[in-house]
């Protein structure tokens, strides 16, 4: 009996080890995130990186105008961003740049007319 929960152990962390971490990242994907992408998109420029893997360390792999590229990772908080469908009449004003502007758990956000502090929704 304890031969079989000896393997079934052993088979039980190679099957772990193959897995996401609990965070939700994939394999090979670094902590951190993104910056902001709110760049116009020019012309049509060739991904240079597909993901963290290919990026030098304290890197990540992101989208920058229209196509992905090595850039230096930031801290991001937990939670999403709400989703803004509205539309701005006025000139875009950036309240913040990153979730370190913003006080406690509230998220450096894109909303419609501009980046603004807000309180993240969980996902």
């Amino acid at each position: 009996m304890r031969a079989w929960n000896l393997l079934l152990l052993v088979a039980l962390l190679a099957l772990g080890s193959q897995l996401p971490a609990v965070s939700g990242r994939r394999k090979g994907e670094r902590h951190g995130g993104c910056p902001p992408d709110d760049g116009p998109c020019p012309q049509s420029v060739p991904d240079q990186c597909v993901d963290d893997s290919q990026c030098p360390a304290k890197m990540k792999c992101c989208h920058k105008s229209c196509f992905r590229q090595c850039v230096r990772r930031v801290t991001v908080k937990q939670g999403t961003c709400p989703e803004d469908r509205l539309r701005c009449l006025s000139p875009i004003q950036h309240l913040c740049h990153k979730d370190a502007d913003c006080r406690g758990s509230s998220r450096c956000c894109l909303s419609a007319c501009g980046r603004d502090c807000r309180n993240p929704v969980r996902g």
